[in-house]
């Protein structure tokens, strides 16, 4: 290996941990009006759903420029992973609505702060729109993701087959 490929690499590994701890901040934000409030049982989970939506929305929008993605094998266990990952965050999106619609603040969490009316409404109707927002984007995300591997192997195996017809 020579120093500018090194160099390269450590250059897209730094590039890489700055998004990651870019979007740790955004999970963090997003989930204080939660986190503030009650001692949220869900946070794993609910950070996931922003976490998966934010980096994944990331690597369809600059899929070319990810050099990790480019093996083969790597891409093609994202495919497998993602078919597993879908129904298993669309599970508890499901579980989390339920739970919404009971309107019990015990079934997120127990309360840290007093919890009149208003502040349990603004609360809910917060916490609503972050889960349906983060949790249907990055199912919908997922199934993007998925088409973005799908192009590129096809992109992949189409100039390979044009490649093999020229010889």
């Amino acid at each position: 290996m020579n120093s500018s490929t090194t160099r390269e690499n450590i250059f897209q590994l730094i590039k890489e941990l700055l998004w990651l701890t870019i979007t740790a901040m955004a999970v963090f934000v997003i989930l204080y009006p939660i986190t503030s409030r009650i001692d949220f049982l869900y946070w794993k989970i609910n950070a996931f759903f922003i976490f998966l939506t934010l980096t994944y929305f990331r690597y369809c929008v600059t899929f070319k420029g990810l050099p990790f993605l480019r093996p083969s094998w790597v891409r093609f266990a994202f495919f497998a992973l993602n078919l597993s990952l879908f129904f298993f965050l669309m599970k508890y999106e499901q579980k989390f609505l339920i739970l919404y619609e009971n309107f019990y603040t015990e079934d997120f969490g127990f309360p840290k702060v007093i919890m009149y009316d208003g502040v349990k409404q603004e609360l809910f109707k917060y916490l609503y729109r972050e889960i349906v927002f983060f949790a249907t984007g990055s199912l919908v995300l997922i199934c993007a993701f998925q088409m973005r591997l799908f192009i590129s192997y096809w992109q992949y195996y189409k100039h390979q087959a044009d490649h093999l017809l020229e010889s």
